[in-house]
């Protein structure tokens, strides 16, 4: 019974397991094994060309710009994204005069995406006046 015990937890997580890794592992390898052959639209796996493609893709000056470009935005917006937060959370934890408003303000719209969710499902599942009159 213990090991029952011990097991279970393991056999509830594994599906989940397997599938995530099956979708995201799975379709990465798929795309690369893809990006090897000569498809454009639809997946042709006759037209095998190899690293092709990705030579060509080095060779172009465009490619060095892009990445360039990636890497500036990314740094520019991850590093903005967590200043932003980092003032934010700083602010928020501060004893300030009108504290409570401050969060009200800060913390409403996420509140109220839940309410506002709540409430559509309320109405989309009444049974006098939902969707289920309608069937």
């Amino acid at each position: 019974m213990k090991s029952f015990e011990n097991l279970l937890p393991k056999l509830v997580l594994a599906p989940g397991f397997v599938l995530g890794f099956a979708f995201i592992y799975g379709l990465m390898i798929w795309n690369g094994v893809l990006s090897l052959t000569g498809s454009r639209m639809l997946p042709n796996y006759e037209n095998f060309v190899g690293l092709e493609q990705y030579v060509q893709l080095w060779d172009m000056d465009r490619w060095y710009v892009a990445l360039k470009n990636l890497g500036i935005f990314s740094l520019l917006y991850v590093g903005g994204s967590m200043a932003v937060g980092m003032v934010l959370a700083i602010f928020l934890d501060q004893k300030v005069r009108a504290e409570g408003w401050l969060r009200t303000i800060y913390l409403y719209p996420m509140a109220l995406s839940f309410i506002v969710t709540g409430t559509a499902w309320k109405w989309i599942l009444n049974p006098s006046d939902g969707l289920q009159k309608l069937m």
